[in-house]
């Protein structure tokens, strides 16, 4: 028996219970981190019962440190603070930031700066940062609007050029100083009618699969080996199941609903992996038509899966990764989205790389194409169709 374990955009569930009498299954969620929902399953024996509430006191102390660390939100956190820095400002950080400093770094040579945490101002004219998401916003800089019927205006082109000089990791130095890590901010400012704008950096984006590489890593040394941990819909991180073959029944939610009201597209048996998925309607707005999504390419300043000259919108709607970090994958699936179908394709051949699926889509087109090798990927919807590449 392989148990069912849904990857779905908001949250994580586990479909069925554990048949094995030896092992007790035990969960435990919060909402009081990174916005969104995590998730601890462990299958222990009756005498670890108080182990688990121990580790899950471990876990949320961990979570809580991550996110001070890195919070755009939290005035006090690491990127916070070198957020408000002018060119040439520099600072102290602690080991977590340091570590997702040099993970974001390592994904941004390895897709040639398609994923990039320096697009946080991008991130933000176009209205999908955690300000506007308050009741309390009005506007503050000079690229803002005001809502219009509750919808956001679009942003003035011109904005977004003046804006692009900002991106860009390059501008971001990172060195050891008696014994500390410090980041520099080397990139300039730019000037928007009369405003100083400074670089900005977002390690958001992989925080929860870090959270999810860390989690793993305390259960091991707390003895813990069959379980798993969720943060958010997008990361998670497999142990193992108490059967014989240890296997999970990974389900990969669909980025585009069809006919077949299943909520997933493929399942996939997995264990002792991390795992990533990004879709490009999770967030986003529509005007005129057009939609236009969270994930901004770091070269354009625009969302990707824009209409092309026919005004018809194509791309990828989804990318889901395996690997041995989950944050690495968290960065990886981003740019993927960014690439395009066609050169995602060739990026993971190129790299022998066969644990990723991509969901491709056209505007007008009912069926979307899934290109993944994956071995034991079963396909369940007949609206997505295998395209092994």
């Amino acid at each position: 028996m392989i148990k069912k374990l849904c990857l779905c955009l908001l949250c994580t569930v586990l479909l069925a219970n554990c048949a094995c009498a030896e092992t007790v299954r035990m969960s435990h969620q919060t909402m009081d981190y990174f916005s969104t929902v995590s998730v601890l399953c462990l299958y222990v024996e009756e005498d670890e019962k108080e182990a688990f509430e121990q580790v899950w006191r471990q876990v949320k102390t961990l979570l809580g440190e991550i996110e001070s660390a890195v919070s755009v939100s939290e005035p006090d956190s690491d990127i916070a603070r070198f957020n408000a820095l002018p060119c040439g400002g520099e600072l102290p950080v602690s080991s977590i930031t340091a570590e997702l400093m040099t993970i974001a770094r390592e994904a941004y040579v390895l897709t040639e700066g398609l994923y990039d945490p320096t697009i946080y101002p991008l991130v933000d004219i176009w209205g999908f940062t955690p300000r506007f998401n308050s009741y309390f916003y009005r506007p503050t800089q000079p690229y803002d609007r005001e809502y219009v019927n509750g919808k956001l205006p679009l942003p003035n082109p011109r904005h977004i050029e003046q804006l692009l000089p900002l991106v860009g990791m390059e501008g971001i130095e990172m060195f050891e100083r008696d014994g500390e890590t410090w980041l520099c901010k080397r990139t300039d400012s730019v000037e928007i009618d009369g405003a100083t704008i400074q670089a900005q950096l977002d390690l958001g984006g992989i925080a929860k699969g870090y959270a999810c590489d860390r989690v793993i890593a305390l259960l091991r040394e707390n003895g813990f080996a069959l379980g798993h941990f969720v943060c958010g819909g997008s990361s998670l991180k497999l142990m193992a199941r108490p059967t014989e073959d240890g296997l999970y029944e990974l389900t990969l939610t669909k980025p585009r609903a069809t006919e077949n009201r299943d909520a997933h597209y493929a399942t996939l048996p997995v264990r002792d992996i991390g795992v990533s998925t990004s879709v490009d309607v999770s967030q986003g707005f529509t005007v005129d038509g057009v939609t236009y999504c969270h994930i901004i390419d770091p070269r354009m300043g625009w969302p990707i899966n824009m209409p092309d000259e026919t005004g018809v919108q194509s791309g990828l709607a989804g990318a889901t990764l395996l690997g041995e970090s989950a944050a690495l994958c968290d960065a990886l699936t981003t740019a993927l989205l960014v690439m395009g179908p066609g050169e995602a394709a060739d990026w993971l051949e190129d790299r022998g790389e066969k644990k990723a699926s991509l969901v491709s889509f056209r505007d007008g087109v009912e069926t979307y194409e899934v290109i993944s090798s994956l071995p034991g990927l079963t396909l369940t919807d007949p609206d997505y169709v295998l395209s092994r590449r």
